[in-house]
C-alpha cells in the first residue's frame, strides 16, 4: 500500500497520536512478514478498485484473471467487495437525485505534508459534491470492529482531500465513511470543515513533528499498544497492565533502562502473569454476576447479547446438498466451520443450498463498554436468555 514505507502512515495514526515516541522505536524492531490476512486485504483492494471502475463504466463486473487464479481468493470475495461498491453508488446516485453532479476519485493519492512531516497516504474514494467531501475506507479484516466516528486514519485523508479539492470545490463538511463488510458494519461520521482543520493545526500537525522527532511522552493504552511491536518490553506499557493489576516488580537491585525492560524484569513479570490472568477472569465474572442477578450497574458499561457462533442442525443432511451441487467431501471436511463453507461456496449461495440447515443461537450476556454498538438487554431479555442458557 502506498502509505507502507511512510514514517507516520494514516494507517498508525491511532497509535502516533496517542503514543508519539513509539513509532521511532519501532524502527529498531525488525520488521514484521506480511500476514496472509493482510496479503488477503491487498487482493479485495485490487479487486474493490476494479469493480469500481467497471460499475462507473457501466460495464459487468467480472473477476480479472490474475485476481481469480491468485490462491488467495474465495468466491465470497465479490460479495464483500459488491457492498463496498453498491455503498458509494447509493451515495452518488443520491446525491445526483438531489441535482447534484458529484465528482469521484478512486486511489486517489494525497499529499499530507502540510500536518505530517515525508506524509503521504492513499483514500481508497472520495466523493464531492452539494458540499460535502465524503471519504469511503475499505476494511477487508474481520478481527478488529473499526468505526468512522472521530476515525484518526480518515480524518487525516480527510484534510488530504482538502488540500487536493478545497481550492477546486466548495466544501463546509466532510463525512467519513467505513465499509467492513466481513462483519457486516458499515458506518459514517461527519464533521464541519473548519473543526477538521482547526484539529489538522492544533492536534495533527504538533503530535506529527513530535513522532517524527521521537519526542514526546509514552502513553500507554488498549488502541494505540494493540499492534505496537515495542509492547513486549515497554515500560510504560507493562507498567501500565502492571498498575491496572495493582502488581509491580521486585526490587531487582539493577539498572534499568528508560524505556526497556531488562530480561531479568520480564522473568519477574512471567512469574506474576497467570495470576493476573485468574484475578481478571474472576473480576469480570463477579461484575457479570452481580449485573446479572443483583442488577448492579456499572459506570460506563452495558448488558449485552454475546456473541454466538452459527451452527448446522442436520449436518449429515446439508452435506448431501453440498454434495448434490457439486461440492464433494474433500472439498467440505477440511473447513473449520461456516465462515469457511461461505468463502468456498459464497454466503448466498450458501444460504441456497443449506441455509434451513443453519442456526444462530442467542448469545450469553455479556458486559461491555457502553460505547459497543450492540443494543443494551432489557431485564425481561436477559430473564429469557439467562432461562435458555
Amino acid at each position: 500500500m502506498p502509505d507502507k514505507h511512510a514514517v507516520l502512515g494514516p494507517s498508525k495514526a491511532h497509535q502516533w497520536l496517542a503514543c508519539p515516541p513509539s513509532i521511532r522505536w519501532e524502527e529498531s524492531f525488525p520488521e514484521p512478514e506480511q500476514s496472509e490476512a493482510a496479503a488477503e486485504g491487498t487482493l479485495a483492494h485490487a479487486l474493490a478498485e476494479t469493480f469500481m471502475r467497471k460499475t462507473l463504466d457501466g460495464k459487468r463486473l467480472t473477476v480479472p484473471t490474475k485476481i481469480k487464479s491468485d490462491p488467495l481468493f474465495k468466491p465470497a470475495m465479490t460479495e464483500h467487495v459488491e457492498v463496498y461498491c453498491d455503498t458509494i453508488m447509493e451515495t452518488l446516485t443520491k446525491m445526483k437525485q438531489d441535482g447534484t453532479d458529484p465528482s469521484i476519485f478512486l486511489e486517489q493519492a494525497l499529499d499530507l505534508t502540510p500536518w505530517i512531516p515525508e506524509g503521504f497516504g492513499t483514500a481508497d474514494c472520495i466523493l464531492i459534491g452539494n458540499g460535502t467531501l465524503h471519504v469511503f475506507d475499505f476494511k477487508y479484516g474481520k478481527g478488529v470492529p473499526v468505526d468512522a466516528e472521530d476515525n484518526p486514519q480518515l480524518k487525516i485523508y480527510g484534510l488530504g482531500a482538502l488540500n487536493e479539492f478545497g481550492m477546486l470545490y466548495d466544501i463546509d463538511t466532510v463525512t467519513l465513511h467505513i465499509i467492513q463488510p466481513r462483519l457486516g458494519s458499515i458506518t459514517e461520521w461527519s464533521i464541519p470543515r473548519d473543526t477538521l482543520e482547526w484539529w489538522g493545526q492544533t492536534v495533527l500537525k504538533l503530535t506529527a513533528e513530535q513522532a517524527f522527532n521521537g519526542e514526546g511522552e509514552y502513553n500507554p493504552g488498549e488502541d494505540q499498544c494493540r499492534w505496537c511491536r515495542c509492547k513486549n518490553v515497554c515500560r510504560a506499557y507493562n507498567t501500565y497492565m502492571l498498575d491496572a493489576a495493582k502488581a509491580r516488580f521486585n526490587d531487582l537491585g539493577e539498572e534499568r533502562q528508560p524505556n526497556e525492560l531488562s530480561p531479568a524484569e520480564i522473568a519477574e513479570l512471567l512469574k506474576v502473569v497467570e495470576e493476573i490472568k485468574r484475578w481478571a477472569t474472576k473480576v469480570a465474572e463477579y461484575a457479570l454476576d452481580q449485573a446479572l442477578n443483583e442488577k448492579v450497574k456499572y459506570p460506563g458499561f452495558k448488558l449485552v447479547s454475546g456473541i454466538s457462533r452459527r451452527k448446522i442442525t442436520n449436518e449429515k443432511a446439508a452435506a448431501e446438498e453440498l454434495m448434490i451441487a457439486g461440492f464433494t467431501p474433500k472439498d467440505t471436511m477440511k473447513l473449520k466451520g461456516i465462515g469457511d463453507l461461505e468463502d468456498l461456496v459464497g454466503a448466498k449461495r450458501l444460504n441456497e443450498l443449506i441455509g434451513k440447515y443453519i442456526v444462530k443461537p442467542e448469545g450469553k450476556p455479556t458486559l461491555v463498554p457502553e460505547s459497543d454498538k450492540r443494543p443494551e438487554l432489557t431485564g425481561f431479555e436477559i430473564f429469557n436468555e439467562v432461562k435458555e442458557n
